[in-house]
């Protein structure tokens, strides 16, 4: 097990946010707007702004006050991974060229908080851990951790370059700096959710109800697709679920999509 199994749990009310702005369609939403789509979520209105307020600080949530309404956007490396949710089964495979990308870094111990920005920063990115200090990637990612890399302090190093290895090791590399133990066992357990789900044919409400049940069945299957690279076929393991999991959902957002919006949209507009 590796650090990338410690982000599962920690993002679940943080990925609601993306969650809303996927549905809403839109770029910006004003703070009640959103308040209230939480509270539809489950979340109190104090744990609402406060899980707001906390992204904002994070760099996840950029603002602009409008008058005494301030609205929010997805931002950073955050607003990035929202896109990579959205491309779900259309998401590109990178093809694999014997070789990862590779950003090695050194930081003393007293300098841990930006060694621990860094690997958060880098794994949300898409980065693997290869090994304490070296993080791997398909492509050259290091650009969009820019923001980050201009905080290095003094003493620490980061270094860019490549790994060349052959196809049996790359992969193996790959099943444990990805966990992809883990992320096939979610796919599956998050597959035989979608089905039980999809076995009912009852006519759905536009109302908040089927907003949460829309959210509670795919956001924690989008939020986990984060931790899949988009392994070229040489690399991947036997029988990866990627398809049949973005197979259903697809399917459940074809059942649950057209009642959320609508209720949605009366909340955006109302």
């Amino acid at each position: 097990m590796n650090d990338n199994a410690t982000r599962a749990g920690a993002g679940r009310s943080v990925g609601l946010v993306p969650f809303l702005f996927g549905v809403t369609g839109e770029q910006e939403l004003p703070g009640a707007v959103l308040t209230g789509l939480l509270a539809d979520l489950g979340l109190s209105r104090t744990a609402a702004r406060a899980l707001i307020a906390r992204m904002r600080v994070n760099g996840q949530l950029a603002s602009t006050r409008r008058g005494r309404e301030v609205d929010y956007r997805l931002a950073g490396n955050f607003a990035r991974g929202f896109e990579r949710i959205k491309s779900g089964s259309a998401r590109a495979v990178t093809p694999w060229e014997g070789r990862f990308h590779a950003l090695l870094y050194q930081v003393p111990e007293g300098q841990r908080a930006f060694r621990d920005l860094l690997r958060r920063h880098a794994l949300f990115t898409g980065f693997g851990i290869m090994q304490p200090g070296v993080l791997i990637a398909l492509t050259d990612l290091s650009p969009r951790l820019a923001d980050v890399l201009a905080e290095k302090p003094d003493g620490a190093s980061v270094r860019i370059g490549t790994i060349a290895l052959s196809d049996a090791d790359a992969a193996a590399v790959a099943y444990e700096a990805w966990d992809l133990a883990a992320v096939g066992a979610n796919y599956r357990a998050h597959i035989a959710s979608l089905r039980t789900a999809m076995q009912s044919t009852a006519e759905l409400p536009a109302a908040a109800e089927t907003l949460r049940a829309f959210a509670e069945l795919t956001m924690p299957p989008m939020v986990d697709t984060l931790r899949d690279p988009g392994l070229p076929p040489e690399l991947r393991p036997p029988d990866w679920p990627w398809a049949e999991l973005t197979g259903l959902l697809e399917q459940v957002n074809a059942r649950y999509w057209r009642p959320a919006i609508a209720y949605v949209r009366s909340r955006v507009t109302g």
